[in-house]
């Protein structure tokens, strides 16, 4: 069994409306071949690679800062719908 696993972070360079460069994450992908077929593809272009343990979930911790809103109840939703 797998301890790690390598996590590849595609990124790009880019121009920012004030013209200082940026690096941007553009996709993730756990095939080394698809992240220097990435690379490749120009030298704005790289990835970064993680090492990541197999147990990240369990060393994992929930942050406060994303949270997502809470649903209006079902019923509130088919009434809105029927007074409309």
């Amino acid at each position: 069994m797998m301890d790690y696993f390598h996590v590849f972070v595609l990124t790009t360079l880019s121009l920012d409306k004030n013209g200082d460069v940026k690096s941007r994450n553009v996709a993730v992908t756990f095939d080394l071949f698809e992240a220097e077929d990435h690379r490749n593809r120009g030298v704005e272009h790289e990835y970064d690679v993680f090492v990541v343990p197999c147990d990240w979930r369990e060393d994992a911790e929930q942050s406060n800062s994303v949270q997502s809103p809470p649903r209006p109840p079902r019923n509130g939703v088919s009434q809105r719908q029927e007074e409309q």
